[in-house]
């Protein structure tokens, strides 16, 4: 199975063999748990959790798996849908649950203070400002950026991950880098 590639290693998956769909998860569990932790900003707990959901998603639907594009790619979709969802669910059960203790107009002004997951396993200042200034990055641009730069996705496997044209994955990580840059510059 090791030496198996990621695309014969789905299609196994998606006939029901479960060392296969093992080997993926040994292979990208650590990158899907990056990606979620830092692309949705949530704590750690959470952030294992919707890794946990997007395998479970991905053994679901492993017999689906047209091989259209790499796995990798198809991976990371399927992530950043889990994502998405479990976060509006998230959110909507937290402005509910908040909205009953607080009301409404309370809840608005509560800081969101959870730490993210890479918070507490880098150290030294200019990791911590790097990763800050990422986290203020706008979402689009954030995600983006990340898929790029950590996972080193080509554009064309941005582009269908974010369900976006290549040239907006051009554009946006044009803009990543230049506000980037700009708030690295203000920093020195």
């Amino acid at each position: 199975m090791e030496n198996s590639s990621d695309e014969e290693l789905i299609r196994a998956a998606g006939r029901g063999e479960g060392p296969a769909l093992g080997e993926l998860v040994r292979r990208y569990q650590d990158r899907v748990l990056s990606f979620m932790a830092w692309n949705f900003s949530l704590p750690a707990e959470e952030a294992l959790d919707m890794t946990q959901e997007v395998f479970l998603a991905v053994w679901k639907s492993a017999g689906s798996y047209r091989g259209e594009s790499l796995f990798r790619t198809w991976l990371f979709s399927v992530a950043r849908n889990v994502g998405l969802s479990y976060f509006r669910h998230y959110l909507a059960k937290k402005t509910e649950s908040a909205g009953l203790l607080f009301g409404d107009e309370e809840f608005e002004n509560i800081p969101d203070a959870a730490p993210g997951l890479l918070e507490g396993l880098e150290t030294g200042e200019r990791a911590a400002f790097v990763r800050a200034s990422v986290e203020k990055l706008p979402g689009k641009l954030k995600a983006a950026l990340l898929l790029r730069e950590w996972e080193g996705l080509p554009y064309e496997d941005i582009a269908v991950v974010l369900g976006v044209p290549v040239g907006t994955v051009r554009s946006r990580l044009h803009n990543a880098h230049a506000r980037l840059f700009k708030l690295l510059r203000e920093r020195i």
